[in-house]
Formats: C-alpha cells, structure tokens, sequence
C-alpha cells in the first residue's frame, strides 16, 4: 500500500511544496509547487516587513488546500535563513500553524546543509565513496556541505543570498556594472570563511540560482555540461558591458529569476574565486526531499542505480520488456562491431543500452507519435542517478529511434557529443529495423564494420533482406535519412 507524503520548504526567496508517495524504497513525485514569496525582501532592523509576510501566508493559505488529503502526521515543514533572523517570527509562525494545521520547525544553516546534502545523495549517489561538495545559494544564505558516499563531514552556512544582495546593491541602481562588482566584493567578504578549503572533484549546485545560469549558459553556448569559470566569465561580461537586458535579462532566463539574477551571478563568481572551483554542475534536489529521506530512510535496491531507474520506468508505463531486450541486444551488438568510433566506449556504450530500453516508452501513451511521447516523458520524468544532461541525451535518442532523422535537435550538444550523439542514434534506428518482427526467433544474425569515420556496412546473412521485406524496404529508406545526417550505410 503506497503512503503519501508532503515536505514544505519556508524559503527566504521562494516557498517549495513537495508531495510524494512512498512505494517500498522508492518516493514517487506526485506534484512540486513553487511560488515566489521573497519572504526577505524589505528586511530591515531584524523584521520582516508585513507585505512579505502577508505574501508568504496568503501563499501558505493556496498550498493548505492542496495539503488537505495529507495527514498531519506525514507533513514536514521548515523554515529557513528569513525566519532563522527574523526577531518577529513567531507572528509569522503561529499564523503559518493556525493556516496549515501541523507545527513548524526552523532549522540553522548547518542542519539545512545537511539535508541538502541527503537530497542529493538520494538522487544521485557519489560513487566509490567520492569526495563531493554540495552547494545551494538561497535567497539570505548559502550553504555548503563536504563528505563522501551518504555522510557529509563539514558543514557551512554563510550569510550571503541572492535575495539579500540584491535589495542591497541592485533595487533601484543606476549602473549595472557598479552595483554588480559592489555585490561581487560583498559575496567575496560574506565567503570568507570558506578560504583555505580544499575543493574536491565534485562540486554539484543544487538551488534555483545554479539552475538558472546552468540554462542560460546552455542557451548562449556558453557551456552545456556544467558551469565553468569560462563560462561565468561570459555572464559577467554580459552583465556589466551592456548585453543585459534590464526587462529581459538574457536568453535561457526564466522571468522569475530576472530581478535576482545578477546577484546569483555574482555570488556563483565569488565562489569560483574563494573555492578555486574547476567547474560545478547542476542536480535537481532540494532541501525538502532531503527532508523526507532523512525522515523515511527509504531502502535504495541493490545494484546500479540507474538501471534500476530504468526498470522502474519501464514497469511504471508497461514497456514490452521482451522487444527492449531485442532492441538493446542489437545495439549493443552493432556498437561492439564499430569499435573505431567511440573513444570513451563504456561511457556511450551505456547511454545506448538505455535508450534501447526506453524506446517505445511513449506506447503508453499512444501508438500514433510514440517516439515523441516518450522523449516528453524521459526528458521530465525524475531518473535518480541520472543527470539532466544524460536525460537529455536519452530524450533525444528515443525521440528520434524512427522516421525522419532529427538533425537540428543535434545543435543543443556540444559538437563532439554531438557527433557521438549521431551514431548512437545511428544505431538505435537499425536495430528497431532489424527487429522488426517482435520475435526471438527473427532476429538477424549479422556483422558490421566502419569504413572511415563516416560509412557503416552491415553484413546480413544470405536471403534475409529477401526474407524480411518490412526491414528491407526500411533500410533502404534508413539510407537516405543517414545521409542527411552525413553517414553512409551500406549492407
């Protein structure tokens, strides 16, 4: 019997509702609601102002309806750096119980590093007891929190937000480029304790913050993968030389985030600085889900995260298990014949197999147009383990297992993913051909080989293109699409 569960984050930005439902050791999102509060703006003498505290409960008040099948015993809520200051919370804490009916708890910066750190790992597990930093930039504070595997070791709550840095140097400011190095030497005075610190291989951001310069970077070409000094340098030059866009921002830029936006930017500069960071890249986990593990200590299944992340996919939308594992057998066996074109082969050879098990995810949906419907529900569904680029990359495989070759979808990746992207597709497509028939006992028994960088030939046995006019009359199209795309297949 599935439980429902619900987590609220009281933010000094924005406040996050988080349902799920717990199914034996998984925790299933049923729905996340975000409003922008700004609960800090206008803070001053250690008060909250009564405008940002009648936003917050007026908030509270549309959240307490959607809470109404939860039981208060299965409701966390907590309060973050605004209420952790604020010398007139309790007005605002007792008004908050009466509204949703079960008590709130205000958590110091340490503890809320450390459940930060338990959202991420739950979502994404270090791998051999890696050493990682998570980082997460709200709207009064940053915190940070270093260890390996599930424990983090330090934990640091810095009084710098970017909330809090923009009221003070951004509301109402005549030159962007001033106020935006006057915010950068506040963020760097305001990190301070953070010098001398090691920084380990992995430093992951976790707030609306790092999302936000993750995408606008991806959108300008900044940087896909993860977010690089080069990277904020780009940022920074557009903020203070004049391509910023006071009622637009910058491409990639979610309205919400416009009157913030600097102030992230010059905390996540500082940063770079004070750390020495050799890159940070962005996971989608949160205080709140942490919360909940911390809570339930769901179980996590033994083996590889990821592959069981797929397999729940596929048990949740009634996959057919038996054509994925022709599929995948193909690929895999056409990708070990081409050898010469993948120069990190684990890495693609993986990313393939999955893709070969998702598919025809999308049937579930509807037969018309499946390809699309299951890159939707690859590229939104929550795949623990797997980062947004990996499910990016796997949305654009399933999308494009059949019919025309989707060759612009290719631009969003650098250009060497993008070549490797290519093939992998490449081969997704003729092995959906090749198993065609849905049957064991019709699968090919072939051989391929590389000619060059850009030529494939496939080596069918005798009589089997005679044998499978379905297929044949698909390769012989399949030819024509891998043309577009500059590959040249042959068989």
């Amino acid at each position: 019997m599935s439980e429902v569960y619900a987590a609220l984050d009281l933010g000094s930005n924005s406040f996050h509702l988080l349902l799920v439902e717990r199914d034996g050791h998984e925790l299933h999102t049923l729905e996340e609601i975000k409003e922008k509060v700004q609960l800090l703006a206008g803070f001053g003498d250690g008060q909250l102002a009564e405008d940002a505290m009648a936003r917050g409960l007026a908030c509270l008040g549309r959240f307490a309806q959607r809470l109404r099948m939860v039981p208060r015993s299965r409701l966390r809520i907590v309060g973050t750096h605004a209420l952790r200051e604020a010398r007139n919370r309790q007005t605002f804490i007792t008004r908050a119980e009466q509204i949703l009916g079960a008590p709130l708890r205000i958590v110091s910066g340490e503890e809320e590093a450390r459940l930060i750190f338990m959202g991420v790992h739950h979502h994404a597990p270090a791998t051999n007891d890696g050493q990682r930093l998570v980082v997460d930039i709200g709207g009064g504070s940053t915190e940070f929190a270093w260890g390996s595997a599930s424990r983090p070791t330090e934990l640091i709550s810095c009084k710098v937000g970017c909330v809090s840095l923009s009221d003070a140097y951004f509301r109402n400011a005549n030159a962007q480029d001033i106020a935006y190095r006057s915010a950068r030497d506040q963020a760097l005075v305001d990190l301070a304790p953070l010098a001398g610190r090691a920084c380990p291989p992995e430093v992951i951001g976790t707030s609306g913050t790092v999302e936000s310069i993750q995408q606008v970077l991806a959108a300008n070409g900044w940087g896909d993968e993860s977010i690089t000094r080069d990277g904020v340098d780009e940022l920074v030059r557009a903020i203070t030389q004049g391509r910023w866009l006071v009622d637009a921002g910058l491409p990639g830029l979610a309205p919400e985030r416009l009157d913030i936006f600097p102030a992230g930017v010059a905390i996540v500069a500082a940063l770079f600085d004070v750390l020495n960071l050799p890159a940070m890249t962005y996971v989608d986990a949160s205080l709140q889900r942490g919360l909940l593990v911390d809570d339930l200590q769901p179980v996590s299944p033994e083996g590889d995260l990821r592959g069981n992340t797929v397999l729940l996919l596929q048990r949740r939308y009634a996959v057919d298990l038996g054509q994925a594992q022709r599929v995948r057998r193909m690929a895999l066996r056409l990708f070990d014949c081409t050898q010469p074109w993948w120069p990190e082969p684990a890495r693609w050879r993986e990313l393939l197999g999955w893709a070969a098990d998702l598919h025809e995810l999308g049937m579930v949906v509807g037969a018309r147009h499946y390809p699309r419907h299951g890159a939707y529900l690859v590229r939104h569904s929550q795949m623990r383990g797997f980062s947004h680029l990996e499910q990016r990359q796997l949305a654009l495989l399933v999308r494009g297992h059949r019919r025309s070759f989707p060759g612009l979808a290719f631009g969003g990746f650098e250009p060497s993913a993008a070549r490797q992207l290519t093939r992998l597709l490449t081969l997704l497509r003729l092995s959906a051909i090749l198993e065609r028939s849905h049957s064991d006992d019709d699968s090919a028994d072939l051989t391929a080989s590389v000619l060059g960088d850009d030529t494939l030939r496939l080596s069918l046995p005798e009589g089997w293109l005679t044998e499978h006019p379905l297929s044949r009359r698909e390769l012989e199209f399949e030819s024509v699409q891998l043309a577009s795309a500059g590959i040249e297949l042959q068989f």
